[in-house]
């Protein structure tokens, strides 16, 4: 297997930190963070969210796109397009109340697919 460089983020930093201490023969970091994306892959394969229109999508892109992505912004998404700039105000709060009922796993999951 070809190596890879990564660069070591904040979060990366923290989980290395956290592993420093398990056995570096079983592979500690690597091992883990491998962990991490197997189960972030899982959720992300097992959590269902709804379908949304072409404005809505645009209203959640404007929200969404070159933000921080961040407890607050998961926990808020549903006010956050209350303040978009496209969209009428009707279809902003329509669209705030189909994402109001929706777990972090889904709001990560809508996150995810704008990204792709």
């Amino acid at each position: 297997m070809m190596k890879k460089t990564i660069y070591m983020s904040d979060p990366l930093e923290r989980l290395a930190e956290k592993t420093k201490s398990t056995d570096r023969r079983n592979g500690g970091f690597s091992r883990r963070l491998g962990e991490i994306v197997e189960r972030y892959a899982i959720i992300q394969q097992l959590t269902t969210v709804p379908e949304f229109t072409a404005n809505e999508t645009q209203i959640l892109s404007e929200v969404i796109c070159g933000s921080v992505i961040n407890a607050r912004k998961i926990r808020g998404l549903h006010l956050d397009v209350l303040d978009a700039s496209i969209g009428s105000l009707s279809e902003r709060k329509t669209l705030a109340k189909k994402i109001e009922p929706l777990q972090a796993a889904q709001r990560l999951k809508i996150i995810e697919n704008l990204g792709e």
